[in-house]
């Protein structure tokens, strides 16, 4: 067998998704919820490990301030909503103009997104909420765009979530050397979205930034770097789920910075509008993920969860952060 040839297993996982994307796509969309409750739920309790995690995540984030009933609580609905989202892209297949007015409330608050609008526009947002969906929806409000994904373990998945994320008109771009094709887009006036809370390494091109009132984490600076080189504008979007079942989907007014401006400063700005979205719903963001992989060595504050190790990588990077930003 070649060595690039899927095995039995992803063969299997393949298979899997490929049936489960059938099925959902051929139920009534309000029958999406409930199913996305009961399967959230039955992952947070078959999940000790992301479990965990996550309640150590809300306990450094917010301290003493959540009791540990309210942490669990949000916990599983943090599981649910995920559910609920992979569900949901699971059954775009069906999306059209007409169901997209009627599931969600678009805000473009900075009238950036108009479709007669010739600038490069960066769109960026949290794994907060629907956010498969507020990408999805701008096809349908501003046009389509190119979508920027992780590559899967499993390759024969990533081909089918990127059918899902083309689906309403946009174009896939795998993260990995996707710089210069996302710069020449940019160039000719092109639009992109992306997902900008992972964890990075330090040595992945990351920059560090504050989160919550001083965790510090190292994350992407893609979306700044290229907005510094093209002069695109860089627009914050966060998808919020309403009482009755729609989504409220509003598009920041773009970052300001100056000529001076480092991609630091601009991440940092674009992550302090969003986490006040994750601080008035916190049971819509990711908080299984290992959000901080790492922390300082000389650390004395106990605030960083169990798994946070210390690097030397790690400590050279906040060194010269703080270099570059005295204070921060």
């Amino acid at each position: 067998m070649p060595a690039d040839s899927p095995t039995i297993r992803q063969r299997l996982e393949y298979a899997g998704l490929v049936a489960a994307i059938w099925c959902v796509g051929r139920l009534p969309l309000p029958a999406l919820r409930p199913l996305a409750r009961l399967l959230g739920a039955i992952v947070y309790f078959c999940d000790p490990r992301g479990r965990a995690v996550a309640l150590a995540n809300l306990q450094s984030a917010f301290g003493g301030t959540l009791t540990p009933g309210r942490r669990r609580a949000i916990s599983l609905a943090s599981y649910q909503h995920f559910a609920r989202t992979m569900l949901e892209l699971f059954w775009s297949p069906n999306l059209d103009a007409d169901a997209v007015a009627k599931i969600s409330r678009i805000e473009d608050r900075g009238n950036n997104l108009r479709p007669d609008l010739d600038e490069a526009i960066i769109c960026f947002c949290l794994h907060y909420s629907n956010f498969e969906w507020l990408s999805l929806f701008t096809a349908f409000h501003a046009g389509p765009s190119h979508v920027v994904t992780q590559s899967f373990k499993n390759p024969l998945l990533g081909r089918l979530f990127d059918r899902l994320r083309r689906s309403t008109g946009h174009e896939v771009i795998p993260q990995e050397r996707s710089m210069i094709r996302m710069f020449k887009v940019l160039k000719r006036g092109g639009k992109f979205q992306l997902v900008v809370d992972l964890n990075l390494d330090p040595d992945e091109g990351s920059v560090i930034i504050d989160q919550f009132g001083g965790l510090k984490t190292s994350v992407t600076q893609m979306h700044a770097a290229l907005a510094l080189r093209t002069g695109a504008r860089i627009v914050p979007g966060v998808c919020r789920p309403l009482a009755d079942g729609s989504y409220s989907m509003v598009f920041h007014e773009a970052i300001a910075y100056g000529p001076d401006a480092t991609a630091t400063e601009i991440v940092q700005a674009g992550w302090d509008i969003l986490e006040t979205a994750i601080r008035e719903q916190p049971e819509c963001w990711l908080w299984s993920y290992k959000h901080w992989r790492f922390k300082p060595s000389d650390d004395a504050s106990g605030r960083y969860p169990f798994y946070a190790n210390t690097a030397k990588r790690f400590d050279r990077m906040l060194a010269n952060a703080e270099e570059r930003h005295p204070g921060r």
